[in-house]
């Protein structure tokens, strides 16, 4: 342990692991957060502050931290953001979903210094593994949250230490992607399996999970568990075209997704009596 303060500032649990982390390095760490399990976990010689501007450690770490941080203030201190995707490639919100959606081969994580642009600045440390195709966006961020609080001590102790440098991203690959709304896990019957199936891997708690609104009703139904069944035939999209002990058949792109369990808006299981041979899941289109 070295004799320096640190700062953590966010929310959730990648600021638990970073924090987690940062006590094995640092006797000292001021605490920026409204997470009440962090503040919580915070020692007797660690310190809470309401705001950044309050903070008298030169470094800090962001994990979790939504709030725009002003050029003035990283002129004055050094930021170190943790963004859980392969900079810079996915720089924005819910990065890890929008890499699932996409298929990428790769997922990780990135240690960067901040500048004022959107995880624009040098790369300090990436981390990365396979998308095996089968784990989910949880799993991943789960992984992430242990490799952080494993690492990040070590990451910081060998750039403090000055044994890492680091590296300017390449502009040129660039991708930036947006925060999702609940409206942007509504199922869409007419996509092909492939890219359902990585919409249910994608879409797990804390995230809300893919959901249907059935037509004339306002009652939102979350879909927690289902198989697909390939089959070449065109017919109506987003129907129910069939009921059985297996589940309910819903028409997609190439086939039917076999809807085995949901949920309704309160989280209790929803009783597939309610539903009908013949009734459309999908809005979008029969309107």
């Amino acid at each position: 342990m070295i004799e320096k303060s640190i700062c953590i500032a966010g929310d959730g649990w990648g600021a638990i692991a970073a924090y987690t982390s940062l006590m094995k390095l640092f006797r000292t760490i001021e605490i920026v957060s409204d997470d009440r399990e962090l503040l919580n976990m915070a020692r007797p010689e660690d310190v809470t502050r309401h705001y950044l501007k309050e903070v008298t450690s030169q470094r800090i770490i962001c994990a979790g931290y939504k709030k725009i941080i002003g050029l003035e203030f990283l002129n004055q201190k050094e930021v170190i953001n943790i963004h859980y995707s392969l900079l810079p490639k996915y720089r924005g919100f819910h990065s890890t979903v929008w890499a699932l959606l996409n298929g990428e081969k790769k997922l990780g994580l990135t240690i960067h210094r901040m500048n004022q642009y959107i995880d624009d600045g040098p790369i300090i440390f990436q981390y990365e593994t396979e998308n095996d195709g089968i784990s989910t966006a949880t799993c991943y961020m789960e992984h992430f949250n242990n490799w952080i609080a494993n690492n990040l001590h070590i990451i910081l102790q060998k750039y403090i230490d000055g044994f890492i440098l680091p590296q300017p991203q390449n502009k040129e690959l660039a991708t930036w992607v947006g925060k999702r709304s609940l409206e942007d896990c509504k199922i869409d019957f007419s996509q092909n399996h492939e890219f359902l199936q990585r919409f249910f891997r994608a879409l797990t708690p804390p995230y809300p999970r893919p959901f249907i609104r059935l037509k004339n009703h306002d009652e939102i139904l979350f879909v927690k568990k289902v198989s697909f069944l390939s089959r070449d035939i065109k017919t109506h999209t987003g129907r129910i075209l069939n009921i059985d002990k297996e589940g309910i058949y819903v028409s997609a792109a190439d086939g039917y997704v076999i809807i085995h369990q949901m949920l309704d808006s309160k989280g209790g299981g929803y009783d597939f009596k309610k539903l009908k041979i013949g009734m459309f899941l999908d809005q979008k289109f029969h309107d």
